[in-house]
């Protein structure tokens, strides 16, 4: 009778715990507010007799006033490209600069960051965005590098958390020569990337999910959005409940390097509607540019879309400006930032590429 007693234990201890579990479709929900802003820095150090460069920075806060720095990590990235935070796996997966390989970090429950594992192969060159689509598992990175024989393209390889090393690429989707990629993220089952190449903006490509085969596959673009007066698109933020985009634009830089044009910032509202078309030409709704925003060289922005509309905001990092700025989402023309953090150490300049935001729970502001 005490045995059976005992099982009966068991079974209703089992039975609570598995309760308690959550479903692997949703994100942890955080006991305290999360805004973790995670940049992913360009520059490494090329001067063996000096310290390395931490090519991660982690802004926490990101969503109060007086935003700074939390912590400095070095991935061992000879310099970081896109970066991309999954809540599901607990991952951010750094894209590679000036090297062929994907960094994945294991992110602790208050935001700490230690190297987990690495994804090598010598096609993953000129590395952009990079995004982790949890339905299939799959991390998709873009390659910007083209040639006579090659066109851009993007490499998708499988539960990337347990690969150590040189991997073989699960997907090889091809996307043309007129696509030269940069911002790359999900939506749904389809992707959304920026087209950095002349008369930039954006392409939807669809159906991940039905994606089997694994030798190399022609994706064409089932929309493409051209930004009118944009001038060189980088990264992109979109949200799907606002139905909003916002693009990055780098500016224009001469053949001698000198910028030309300072960049700016575009926000478009109701870009659903427009993805609908096979084509089309989007005017922004509103453009934040000019001396009172700070701007140089806007390369990538993320959205944070919580609470009503005039507290939610977006942020840019700015490689020239070696900044990132924290703007109002309603904000338009030439207009001061609410907060900005200089990425800038006391002995190395810090440009930034990439910015992954964590925002979970109410927002603090």
């Amino acid at each position: 009778m005490k045995k059976l007693f005992a099982i009966l234990l068991v079974i209703i201890g089992i039975l609570l715990v598995g309760g308690c579990v959550r479903n692997d479709d949703e994100p942890v929900y955080p006991v305290r507010p999360i805004a973790r802003l995670y940049v992913s820095i360009e520059d490494y150090q090329r001067d063996a007799s000096k310290d390395d460069i931490d090519n991660v920075v982690l802004i926490d806060p990101a969503d109060t006033l007086g935003m700074y720095v939390a912590l400095n990590h070095d991935s061992d990235a000879l310099g970081g490209a896109g970066i991309y935070f999954n809540p599901f796996v607990s991952r951010l997966f750094q894209a590679g600069y000036n090297d062929t390989t994907i960094r994945v970090i294991a992110v602790g429950n208050l935001g700490s960051l230690e190297n987990s594992g690495s994804i090598g192969n010598r096609l993953l060159s000129q590395m952009r965005g990079i995004v982790y689509h949890h339905p299939t598992q799959m991390l998709y990175v873009a390659s910007n590098a083209t040639s006579s024989t090659t066109t851009t393209t993007i490499y998708g390889f499988y539960q990337p958390m347990n690969r150590n090393g040189f991997t073989k690429p699960d997907r090889t989707l091809r996307l043309g020569n007129a696509m030269r990629p940069w911002g790359m993220l999900l939506w749904g089952d389809s992707l959304l990337v920026s087209n950095s190449g002349a008369n930039g903006g954006v392409s939807l490509y669809g159906n991940l999910s039905k994606i089997r085969d694994t030798s190399a596959v022609d994706l064409p673009a089932l929309s493409t959005i051209r930004i009118a007066g944009a001038t060189a698109i980088r990264g992109i933020a979109f949200v799907d409940s606002l139905d909003v985009l916002v693009a990055a634009d780098y500016g224009a830089v001469g053949a001698d390097g000198a910028r030309v044009t300072d960049g700016k910032v575009y926000i478009i509202e109701g870009i659903k509607a427009h993805l609908k078309s096979a084509s089309a030409t989007v005017s922004p709704t509103r453009t934040i540019s000019g001396a009172a925003t700070g701007l140089v060289g806007p390369v990538d922005v993320a959205i944070d879309p919580r609470g009503e509309a005039g507290r939610r905001t977006v942020f840019v990092a700015d490689r020239d400006g070696r900044k990132v700025s924290r703007f109002s989402f309603s904000a338009s023309g030439n207009i001061a930032p609410e907060e900005t953090v200089t990425l800038d150490t006391l002995d190395n300049a810090r440009r930034p590429f990439g910015v992954a935001l964590d925002v979970r729970g109410v927002a603090t502001q």
